[in-house]
């Protein structure tokens, strides 16, 4: 059985410095899997998404690490996380879901919950 790396009992035992070090406690670091399907559009509309996709996350202040395969559907997934002390929550999430949403390359968005990026299965 794997063992929970945010237990009550484990977080005790840990000094703050190791908290840090560990990604635990108060030092958890939250993100969230996003996957976009795109209708049929040409390849300087993929780009020109791509950039504006990717100027939306830096605008907020965090990073997206992931895939896009083009193709037929064009599909971008990937984990939208922090890198630096700005954490990624909730109203964060809407609003970069939103964004996708309201995009008229976009046929469908489907994104998970907040979720641990270092300890998360």
């Amino acid at each position: 059985m794997p063992r929970n790396p945010q237990s009550r009992q484990r977080l005790k035992r840990l000094s703050p410095r190791r908290q840090k070090k560990q990604r635990v406690g108060a030092y958890t670091q939250l993100g969230f899997a996003l996957e976009a399907a795109l209708h049929a559009v040409p390849p300087a509309a993929e780009d020109a998404f791509l950039d504006a996709w990717l100027s939306a996350v830096d605008e907020q202040g965090v990073s997206f690490g992931g895939s896009f395969d083009a193709g037929s559907p064009s599909l971008l997934s990937g984990m939208v996380f922090p890198v630096s002390n700005k954490p990624v929550d909730e109203e964060m999430r809407e609003t970069l879901i939103a964004w996708l949403t309201q995009r008229p390359e976009v046929a469908r968005v489907a994104a998970g919950e907040l979720a641990d990026v270092w300890h998360s299965e």
